[in-house]
Parts: C-alpha cells; sequence; structure tokens
C-alpha cells in the first residue's frame, strides 16, 4: 500500500514543479513588459534576458516583486502564474511601486511636493525654536480680539469643525477636552494595571474613585472655564453676580447641564455633554436589560460613587488668562515663573493664527500623571480603605491648576519631574 502512496505522490506532485507557467517579466524602469513560459527560475532568467536584451550573465541577474521582495528558487514555485517579475542587472536600483507612483507625480507637479517636503523638514527640525520665532512674529493687531461672535469675526471660526457660535464657548470646549484626555488616559492606565487585573478588591476601589473623578468633573465643568475669558478674575465686586448660579452662566455642550440626570444614569451613559441629554432621557439602557442578575467578578460595570462631591463658588471659577484672553506661560514644572517673560505669551482669541499656535502649549503636571499620580493611587487601592482626603488630592494634583501649568512648549519639560 505504502509502494501505491508513494508512486501516486510522485506523478502528482514531481510534475507540478516542473509544471510550464506563464510570466509577465520587466526591468527595473518598468518601460517593456514581456510574456514567459518557463519551468524553473534559471530558465526564466535566461528567456527573459533575452526578451530586454540584458547581457550580463542570467547568474548575475535578481528578480523581484513588484514590493521589492528578492525571489529564490524555493520561492519561485509558489508563485501565481501571470505575476509581474522584474529583472535587476548588477548596480541597479528595484523601485516600488510607491516609488514609481512618487516620480511619476513629482514630474506632473514638482512644486507641491517640495513644498510638502519642506512642510515635513520644518516640522521635524528643532521645532520648538520654530514656533518661538512664529509666537514672536504673530500679527499683533487687536483690533478684533474683543469681538466675540461668528458673526462679528467670521475668519477666526474659519475651518473650525464647531457649530459654536463664540469664541468664548469654543475655549471653553477645548479646555473641557484637555481635561477629559486626562482622565480618558488615567482610566486606561488603571485598567492595564496588574492591580486592577489581578486584585478584585482593589478594582472596586479603583472603580470607585473612576466615578467619583467623572462625578465631581461634571460638578466642575471639566474646569471649561480655565480658558474662557468671560470668568477671567476681575475687580468687579458685584454682588447679583456672585450671587449668580455658575451653572446658568455655563454653556450648552458643558456636562453641567446634566443636572436632572442621576449620577448612577450618567456613570452608565456614554455621553459626556449637555447636548446628548435628550438621548440619554428618552433612550432605554440596553444594557439594563441584558445586566445578568448577579455580576461576574471581573465585569466592570459603573460604581456608585461613595465619596461627597464639592461644590466651588462663582468666585473659584476662574480663568488663568485675563479679560482679554492673554495667557502668559507659568515656566518649566520645577520654576516659580517662565524665564523667558514677555517673549513666552499669547491670545488664541486674537486671530485664528495665535488661535492655532496656542495648541502648542500644555497644561503640564507639575506631580506627573502616568509615573507618580496614577502608580500612588494603585498602591492605595490595595488598603482596606481609601481615605476620602486622599481620593480629593489625587482629583486636584489630576485636573486642577494646584498641579497643573499651562506652559509654552519650549518650557514643556518631557523629561521626569523630580
Amino acid at each position: 500500500m505504502s509502494l501505491i502512496v508513494d508512486c501516486f505522490r510522485r506523478l502528482t506532485e514531481s510534475p507540478c514543479k516542473n509544471e510550464l507557467r506563464g510570466y509577465k517579466v520587466t526591468d527595473v524602469s518598468r518601460t517593456r513588459k514581456f510574456g514567459i513560459a518557463c519551468r524553473s527560475l534559471q530558465e526564466l532568467k535566461r528567456k527573459a534576458c533575452a526578451k530586454l536584451n540584458i547581457t550580463n550573465d542570467p547568474e548575475e541577474v535578481n528578480v523581484f516583486l513588484v514590493d521589492g521582495s528578492l525571489i529564490d528558487e524555493e520561492y519561485f514555485h509558489t508563485l501565481e502564474p501571470q505575476t509581474t517579475l522584474i529583472l535587476q542587472q548588477p548596480g541597479e536600483k528595484v523601485l516600488s511601486d510607491a516609488d514609481i507612483l512618487y516620480d511619476a507625480l513629482r514630474r506632473v507637479n514638482i512644486d507641491f511636493l517640495v513644498a510638502g517636503d519642506r512642510v515635513a523638514q520644518f516640522l521635524t527640525e528643532n521645532l520648538k525654536a520654530k514656533v518661538a520665532v512664529l509666537n514672536s512674529v504673530l500679527n499683533k493687531d487687536d483690533t478684533k480680539t474683543a469681538l466675540s461672535t461668528r458673526n462679528e469675526h467670521p475668519e477666526w471660526f474659519a475651518d473650525l469643525e464647531t457649530n459654536y457660535v463664540t469664541k468664548e464657548a469654543y475655549m471653553h470646549r477645548r479646555c473641557q477636552d484637555r481635561i477629559r484626555g486626562y482622565l480618558y488616559k488615567t482610566i486606561e492606565q488603571i485598567k492595564c494595571s496588574d492591580v486592577y487585573m489581578n486584585d478584585r478588591k482593589a478594582r472596586q476601589q479603583l472603580l470607585r474613585a473612576i466615578a467619583f473623578f467623572k462625578i465631581q468633573l461634571k460638578e466642575d465643568h471639566y474646569f471649561g472655564y480655565y480658558f474662557d475669558r468671560s470668568r477671567a478674575n476681575t475687580d468687579s465686586t458685584d454682588d447679583e453676580t456672585d450671587e449668580t448660579d455658575a451653572t446658568n452662566l455655563c454653556y450648552e455642550h458643558c456636562p453641567c447641564m446634566l443636572g436632572h440626570i442621576s449620577n448612577e444614569r450618567y456613570l452608565q451613559s456614554p455621553a459626556t455633554d449637555a447636548t446628548e441629554s435628550a438621548k440619554i432621557e428618552d433612550e432605554t439602557d440596553a444594557r439594563q436589560l441584558k445586566k445578568p442578575a448577579k455580576a461576574e467578578a471581573n465585569d466592570e460595570e459603573p460604581e456608585s460613587c461613595p465619596y461627597r462631591v464639592k461644590p466651588r463658588s462663582r468666585e473659584e471659577q476662574v480663568a488663568i488668562c485675563d479679560n482679554m484672553g492673554e495667557f502668559r506661560c507659568e515656566g518649566r514644572w520645577n520654576m516659580d515663573g517662565c524665564a523667558y517673560g514677555d517673549r513666552h505669551k499669547i491670545n488664541p482669541y486674537r486671530s485664528k493664527e495665535e488661535l492655532v499656535l496656542f495648541s502648542t502649549w500644555n497644561l503640564d503636571h507639575k506631580i506627573e500623571r502616568s509615573r507618580t499620580l496614577v502608580p500612588k493611587l494603585l498602591q492605595i487601592s490595595l488598603q482596606d480603605t481609601i481615605n476620602e482626603k486622599e481620593i480629593y488630592d489625587c482629583y486636584d494634583n489630576l485636573f486642577t491648576v494646584k498641579n497643573l501649568k499651562l506652559v509654552h512648549i519650549v518650557c514643556h519639560d518631557k523629561g521626569t519631574h523630580k
């Protein structure tokens, strides 16, 4: 029986390797292409050299796929018929399809591509120094700085993907986005930690801490007022303004406007904007319908918040710019002020150019979030209970100007803060 099987294998497999198959061959310039029928790589080289007028010894010629892969005899027999193959003579360079396309575009529109090359070079070489130069030569025309609405200063809103009609509302949201980014990164680091994944009791402590962060941030408007010049500290002592509920002074996009929604519902909802409140109100939470009677140990259902949420008075909700919208660099994390003085100031309310450049300024943690604050939170989660003061301190250091400094890109030290 084994003899019959062996004979059958030889009859079916051996001829297949020597089967005559067709391929397409070209040279490195891709200007000519021929069809070749052959049984082996050596036979392909010999016939292709004759078709392409290559005078080198076929042994000196290499064969490549169009993606740049070098072909040997064994791999050659795995190729599909009609595969395009490139013959390379000694000293020639094989161009990939991307190289060919780039060269074609370059011939059609050399100026456009050169400009792209120069922009890339600008963004990769000594960026901090170049940003400093840009900051010093920006338009200092203040005639439109005090204007607020889209109708008054349309060029400020040009190309912004937003429906906001005032500069203040837009800047309020931009600051909220930065603080949300810190929240998401904190949650991600917590949930990727060994403590969270392996210690169920610590995991529950951490979920409660995350729940508190979300609810307290909702109460604090995600600190959007840090960038909102309408909240700038002034010498005014208008009693009527001081007594006004801060929520009534906020914007439709702010989560503080979701006061009619319970904290439990807010934690369970993926929405974080007041603009989504209608959806939260009207939609049935499908997850509640699917929730098992008894949650398993590794479930990550939103936890209730055991910590008291602290309200902030109107006087505490103050912007870090002046009433015209000018921001000043607060200096490196370990310095009391900026060593560059007036050279490091910016007003994103003045022009679109300064608004774009303001995105390079950072809210920098003096005590680092990833290296210090989150590891400390993971450590205290191993305790039987987390002291409420420790949670408040962690929150303040993660999200408030107690530990955040607005810094120019030159003063942003990304090294270890020790």
